[in-house]
């Protein structure tokens, strides 16, 4: 969310043998949005929402069946307790930085890694960067290493959320905002760069990034300047917009009259003798969840999606040089 769309992750990810073509595995970057302020929704509908996603995320991992969901903005533990729960049923294993401020607020991003799958190690790392308002949560930069025992092929994770951006048209209307957020995409190129061991590992990175093509276009090129990322692009919609002022949630939320954007990314980068093709990527978690709902002040209840945010599926595979 803005604002709260200002804070990373949801992926998952299947790692395939290396074989000269490889079957293809799904990643999913979520933002939830499920944040309140000093005991305000920020987003409306905070606890409904929260109380819904368990059951609604199991259905969406049993669909798309993605190997790696990287969820951002699951700020409570006990939110994050019941979605690992319900997706450990579907044989996810969880990992979430255990950070807190002085008022609650973590880092909320909880990555769920789909069996044969497993982490072999991971860490988090705080940005050195931000602005006040996202001072009060742990933003920061999730690093790991995924292993397929089958195999022992290895591929280097690093997720994110990145600060909030006011607009004007899709241009920052706050120098100190981009002047945070250009810092942050350095300490995040910084993970990718390490983590490809350079160019020893292949390389997913995902997340809200909070800009996007013609959205904060500065930030934007400076996420993808480094030499071998690219987008996720595939075959799919030519619309990728995951924020969206037609959802009820952004119209009703307290960043209403930011244009519609792609902000929430999946970007790879090869390494290791393997090359990453994308079959097609897809926006999803769009529409109403069941009889989820909420009731503006003063008007008449509203059908809600799970979040202010869609989902963004990439279908990738990993393939011999």
């Amino acid at each position: 969310m803005r604002g709260s769309r200002g804070l990373l992750l949801a992926a998952s990810l299947a790692l395939l043998p290396g074989a000269a073509s490889a079957a293809p595995y799904t990643v999913i970057t979520y933002n939830l949005g499920l944040l309140e302020v000093f005991g305000s929704d920020f987003v409306p509908a905070v606890n409904a929402r929260t109380l819904a996603a368990p059951a609604a995320l199991s259905a969406l991992a049993s669909t798309m069946n993605p190997r790696l969901i990287l969820l951002e903005e699951v700020w409570a533990d006990a939110a994050a307790d019941s979605i690992s729960r319900a997706l450990s049923a579907l044989g996810y294993a969880a990992v979430r930085p255990n950070v807190h401020t002085a008022i609650g607020l973590t880092s909320g991003l909880l990555l769920l890694v789909k069996a044969p799958l497993r982490v072999d190690e991971w860490k988090f790392t705080p940005f050195s960067r931000t602005t006040f308002v996202d001072s009060f949560a742990r933003k920061g930069v999730l690093e790991a290493v995924i292993e397929d025992p089958a195999d022992g092929t290895r591929v280097a994770l690093v997720a994110t959320h990145t600060v909030a951006v006011d607009t004007d048209g899709g241009q920052p209307k706050d120098r100190s905002q981009l002047d945070a957020i250009l810092a942050q995409a350095d300490q995040v190129r910084a993970a990718v760069s390490s983590r490809s061991s350079g160019g020893a590992l292949p390389v997913v990175l995902l997340g809200d990034f909070n800009v996007g093509p013609g959205y904060v276009d500065d930030a934007w090129r400076r996420f993808i300047g480094l030499e071998g990322l690219h987008e996720a692009t595939g075959t799919g919609p030519a619309s990728r917009v995951t924020w969206d002022p037609g959802n009820p949630l952004v119209r009703y939320g307290g960043y209403p009259k930011e244009p519609a954007a792609w902000i929430d990314h999946v970007l790879v980068m090869d390494g290791g003798g393997k090359v990453w093709t994308t079959r097609s990527v897809q926006v999803l978690m769009q529409e109403p969840i069941g009889e989820l709902s909420f009731t503006p002040r003063g008007g008449a209840p509203v059908h809600i999606p799970l979040s202010d945010h869609y989902a963004l599926a990439a279908e990738l595979e990993l393939s011999a040089e």
